[in-house]
């Protein structure tokens, strides 16, 4: 398989004004497995669309420089011929997915190789069977969970066979058994085919023990190309940047006269070199005390009844999604829905804002029933963020798509100028007021969603995965500020 090389290469999307890529020169030998990393809009997504050839092809902009694939220009190539041999998955599933129904959509790209019938078969099996989705092959896309749609995303890049896989963030709608599970698929590929795989992560922590090389990104320039135990010698710049850092490195700089410069990338690493030392005497110590400690029982709920779900049932056809469920969330409550892809928790949510009526059950806000279909009335005190937030994103300027909010609410026009202001700050967008919104990184996208949201006030706020995307600086300062709101 050949090397990419990357020569150059500087990028600038119409309408903005300065570029997303600067001069980046960059060579990834073939069976490479690189992890690319940095804070929200830094250029990550933007350098994996121009190594997969949808920059300049489909993304319009101003492009220098060359993206070579062996001896081929990956950066002058059609889309239907880089396609075949570099396969993308997007950040975003809802991007990918075009048909109705699991198998139609993974032998959607063999098809259109016009392979014979019996390979179409044999490739759609493997690639579910890769990643786990075999059991969901006849199900309806509309059905799945978010984290089982982005397990089909890659599942329908893998059947068709690409020598290079470029994958932007694709654990992040998936739970931690999830994460491990794609990570494995992806070693294998790499390992047993000799894929090259190129991989946009915030999870830091979960993804380095997987792969051969880290690339750090900064202001579209890559600032750190190092192994991954050589990565963070300087982890000054990483935590100026705000990027996550693995617990393991963090623990062995904390001990240095345990650790003698050994760097773990894992539990198991780390464990090893602890066993035997007093630490590990500490650390017992600590666990056996904890447990020895009497619970401490949550306070009674004093506050009024906010939202409740009175006996709930909620089934899709024969697919049973929720079971009587009876939740009941008071005023001024941080409410955190926890469990596996596919376990309903989206749908537990979205019953909430009328997008659905239970099968059976009824849900009341502040004891007055929650009708279904009529999502505008239970919007004039709850708010909704979707999983795929670019779905609520429509205004032709960041500053714009905050006012349209506004408008909804009663505030004097001094008022909502003051609250404009102070929200640009706490998204960190301020210096983007007057750009297209889809100019913006996924992340930066995904807090404007956010932004656009509190602009209006709610009472109640529903958020459906709002960190995905973002950074821990960032993701660690969104909670901060919700905490704020809740004070």
């Amino acid at each position: 398989m050949p090397d990419i090389r990357i020569q150059n290469v500087t990028f600038t999307y119409a309408g903005s004004a300065g570029p997303v890529l600067r001069s980046i020169n960059l060579t990834i030998p073939e069976g490479e497995f690189v992890l690319l990393a940095g804070p929200s809009g830094c250029g990550k997504s933007t350098l994996a669309l121009a190594v997969a050839g949808l920059i300049p092809s489909r993304i319009t902009g101003r492009l220098r420089g060359n993206v070579y694939l062996g001896e081929q220009n990956v950066s002058k190539m059609e889309i239907q011929e880089s396609s075949q041999q570099i396969g993308m998955v997007f950040q975003s599933p809802e991007e990918q997915l075009i048909h109705l129904d699991v198998d139609a959509e993974v032998a959607f790209g063999p098809e259109n190789m016009a392979l014979p019938r019996a390979e179409i078969e044999q490739r759609v099996a493997s690639s579910l069977a890769y990643t786990g989705m075999e059991q969901f092959r006849k199900q309806e896309i509309y059905a799945l969970s978010g984290g089982q749609k982005q397990r089909i995303a890659i599942a329908a890049t893998l059947a068709m066979q690409p020598k290079v896989l470029v994958l932007d963030e694709p654990t992040s709608d998936l739970d931690p058994v999830g994460t491990q599970e794609v990570l494995s698929v992806l070693r294998r590929l790499n390992e047993e085919y000799g894929m090259t795989i190129v991989l946009v992560e915030h999870k830091i922590d979960e993804i380095i023990p997987w792969v051969d090389r880290v690339l750090l990104m900064d202001e579209g320039s890559i600032v750190v190309d190092a192994p991954p135990r050589k990565a963070f010698d300087d982890i000054q710049r990483w935590q100026t940047l705000g990027v996550s850092i693995p617990q393991m490195v963090q623990l062995a700089q904390a001990l240095p006269d345990i650790f003698h410069g050994e760097m773990p990338l894992s539990v198991e690493e780390a464990y090893r070199v602890l066993q035997g030392s007093h630490y590990e005497q500490l650390l017992l110590q600590h666990v056996t005390m904890q447990q020895a400690e009497p619970e401490i029982s949550a306070l009674p709920a004093t506050q009024e009844s906010l939202l409740s779900w009175n006996n709930v049932h909620l089934a899709y056809g024969s697919k049973q999604v929720l079971k009587d469920i009876n939740v009941t969330v008071s005023a001024g409550e941080w409410v955190a829905i926890i469990g596996p892809n596919g376990s309903g928790k989206t749908s537990l949510a979205t019953l909430a804002m009328g997008f659905q009526a239970p099968t059976s059950g009824s849900l009341q806000y502040k004891r007055q029933s929650v009708r279904a279909g009529h999502v505008s009335y239970q919007s004039r005190h709850i708010a909704y963020l979707f999983q795929a937030a670019d779905m609520m994103l429509f205004s032709p300027t960041v500053e714009q798509e905050l006012h349209f909010g506004s408008k909804q609410t009663k505030a004097r026009k001094q008022q909502t100028e003051q609250i404009v202001e102070q929200i640009l700050e706490t998204i960190d967008l301020g210096t983007y007021r007057t750009t297209n919104p889809f100019n913006l990184s996924f992340g930066q996208r995904k807090r404007l969603a956010i932004g656009a949201l509190l602009v209006r006030r709610p009472e109640l706020l529903l958020l459906d995965e709002p960190t995905t995307g973002q950074d821990e600086g960032h993701a660690r300062a969104f909670l901060q500020f919700l905490q704020q709101l809740r004070e």
